[in-house]
């Protein structure tokens, strides 16, 4: 039944076998629910019905199915940014650099967070071995700055806008009730790729400004990006975590975190946001529906 289903995916006009669609683990428990409500429902059915029913019930399905499918897929199968949930936990679809030189780093200055499966990313700068020695082993190479991004797809209508969302959260070894503290921070801006940052209107600017980092923090953020962006090529999501010094350009040698997870760019108006188990769930009970009606 879940081949049946993947079948009429298809001539919904959506290949799950392509390689330019990606289906996660969670679309195909998706699948699966919607293939066991139609074969339980099919079993009924042939229970209590004829050969010609059987085939009347079979076209209303396939109608439906694609109908459903097609309106549940819809976000399901947008990816404008790739394993933006780190759900692969590691860094599949994101570039590093370290300090402008690239993806150098051999150290702890991008690791994974894994909670039991539970994944984000995990940029780090200034940790030492033991911490708050200058001295010690540095457990992170970064002399300046770590830096995580990612090119964006802004295809769109050209007259819409996007949202952009992500979650973030921040920590550091010290704080501002501590004598030796000196703030490490962190910024979010969209990169040009010449270096030049901006923000959700196409200004010169940051979407999250430089912000030092006290302790701990978190935050769900979203942007409304401006319709310019539409169709524009050669624009990067930077993340950048940045190492503080006192007025001798020394750091105080406690570490500071910044973490990062569910990232996702959609068109305004382009996606309609399922709840796709509801979807399914209501799909069953439908066709439950339809056989009560048929047998009364």
């Amino acid at each position: 039944m879940l081949v049946f289903v993947k079948r009429m995916l298809k001539l919904g006009g959506v290949d799950i076998a392509s390689p330019l669609v990606k289906v996660t683990a969670k679309d195909e428990i998706y699948l699966r629910y919607l293939a066991l409500a139609i074969g339980a429902y099919l079993r009924r059915e042939q229970s209590v019905g004829s050969l010609k029913t059987g085939k009347m019930v079979m076209n209303k399905i396939m109608k439906t199915t694609i109908a459903v499918l097609a309106l549940s897929s819809t976000h399901a199968f947008a990816a404008m940014i790739s394993n933006g949930d780190f759900s692969s936990c590691d860094y599949s679809g994101w570039q590093k650099d370290t300090d402008g030189f690239g993806d150098i780093s051999l150290g702890n200055d991008f690791a994974i967070d894994n909670n039991a499966g539970n994944c984000r990313a995990a940029i780090n700068v200034d940790h030492f071995d033991p911490a708050g020695d200058l001295a010690g082993a540095p457990v992170d190479e970064a002399f300046f700055a770590n830096t995580l991004f990612q090119q964006l797809d802004f295809s769109g209508s050209g007259t819409k806008g996007f949202t952009l969302e992500f979650s973030y959260a921040v920590s550091s070894e010290l704080s501002s009730q501590d004598p030796l503290f000196i703030a490490d921070y962190f910024l979010v801006g969209l990169n040009d790729g010449s270096g030049n940052y901006f923000n959700q209107n196409g200004d010169l600017g940051f979407l999250i400004e430089p912000t030092e980092i006290d302790g701990q923090f978190a935050q769900t953020i979203s942007f409304e990006l401006d319709s310019s962006f539409a169709n524009q090529t050669n624009w990067y999501l930077d993340f950048q975590l940045n190492i503080g010094t006192d007025i001798n350009g020394l750091p105080d040698a406690f570490g500071s975190s910044l973490f990062i997870d569910d990232i996702s760019l959609s068109e305004i108006g382009g996606d309609v946001d399922v709840n796709e188990p509801a979807v399914m769930f209501l799909l069953a009970a439908g066709l439950l529906g339809f056989r009560k009606r048929k047998i009364n």
